[in-house]
């Protein structure tokens, strides 16, 4: 029987376990491990997991596969403490959303006869905790695999393995890559989102900001409600990639700043062509493939040049009928 191990059993954690344990593989011993007694008693109780350790050391023990399942700041301490506990062979893996850091960490305090595979899957919720896991957080999300250059195929086989089981999708990527990549669809949206909240809640008028708040402005800072240990440490551990996707943002304002001062249909096209490039990314269309975007060229161009299935077809009809009246009226009421 192989014994896999999972160190943190929060949310992700526990998650891991449920989404592995309803795979029903029967010659696998799930084993957990968290520094809090209750969440251990929790996981067990809730069946995440088949046992729990009161240590680092003892449950790593025999395992063929460690999933190190901590807040990103506490994955070097764990790596020093199980270091010397692992099995000759063991494939070891995290979830941390910052992997640069996480692989130096890797290979300054695991031992040459393991195999470190970086990962961390594109998947979550706001409540945090094993009393909010569940089997089914990794259906179909994007799962990050990236393994340091001396990791055996065995190992990478072993992380692959377990993304299937949780019904994930595997992406391999280098370190700098996912930074970047996370930076910009993860981590920057979470400063985004503090931003908007702190400006209109530091003024002076507040109470009236936020007794006329309705569905956009309550959407655009749901992040604000994520874990604020969480978010802080997301910000120290890829800071740079943070702070370049930050510019880019604010640079992409200023454009939007400077649109309310063209005309109606310069506007307009700003608009249309977001709304087109947003369905066309929920569609899935040509996500493997994007070319830049281009200058919105007239309503004909777009008919003739942009049709890439029936869907998006249909949705342009739409849009250019509601165009065309929006502005007929806009002509009559002048």
């Amino acid at each position: 029987m192989s014994r896999i191990t999972i160190i943190g059993l929060g949310l992700i954690g526990g998650s891991l376990g449920l989404a592995i344990k309803a795979a029903g593989h029967k010659d696998v011993e799930l084993v957990g491990y968290d520094y809090s007694g209750r969440v251990r008693r929790e996981a067990k109780k809730r069946g995440a997991v088949d046992d729990v350790e009161g240590n680092v050391a003892k449950a790593v023990d025999g395992a063929g596969l460690v999933i190190v399942a901590v807040p990103p700041v506490q994955i070097i301490d764990v790596f020093k403490e199980m270091g010397s506990h692992l099995s000759e062979g063991a494939a070891v893996t995290d979830v941390a959303s910052s992997k640069r850091l996480v692989l130096q960490w890797a290979d300054e305090f695991l031992p040459r006869y393991c195999s470190f595979v970086g990962g961390h899957p594109m998947a979550g919720k706001t409540d945090q905790g094993i009393e909010n896991a569940e089997a089914g957080l990794f259906k179909g999300a994007p799962y990050a695999v990236v393994p340091t250059t001396t990791a055996s195929e065995t190992a990478v086989r072993s992380v692959l393995g377990m993304v299937e089981t949780i019904g994930a999708t595997a992406r391999f990527m280098a370190a700098d890559e996912h930074d970047d990549l996370v930076g910009a669809v993860s981590h920057m949206p979470i400063l985004a989102s503090n931003a908007l909240f702190t400006m209109l809640r530091g003024t002076e008028s507040w109470a009236d900001f936020g007794k006329m708040a309705g569905p956009a402005y309550r959407d655009l800072t749901r992040l604000v409600d994520g874990d604020p240990q969480m978010s802080a440490e997301i910000a120290l551990t890829n800071k740079e990639r943070i702070q370049y996707w930050l510019d880019r943002y604010i640079l992409e304002l200023n454009r939007y700043r400077d649109l309310l001062d063209e005309d109606e249909e310069t506007i307009f096209n700003a608009f249309f062509d977001s709304n087109l490039q947003r369905f066309r990314f929920l569609q899935g269309d040509d996500l493997d493939d994007v070319p830049p975007v281009p200058e919105m060229p007239d309503k004909g161009a777009v008919i003739g040049g942009l049709m890439l299935s029936p869907k998006l077809y249909d949705k342009m009809r739409e849009m250019m009928k509601h165009s065309d009246e929006t502005i007929e009226k806009s002509r009559r009421r002048r």
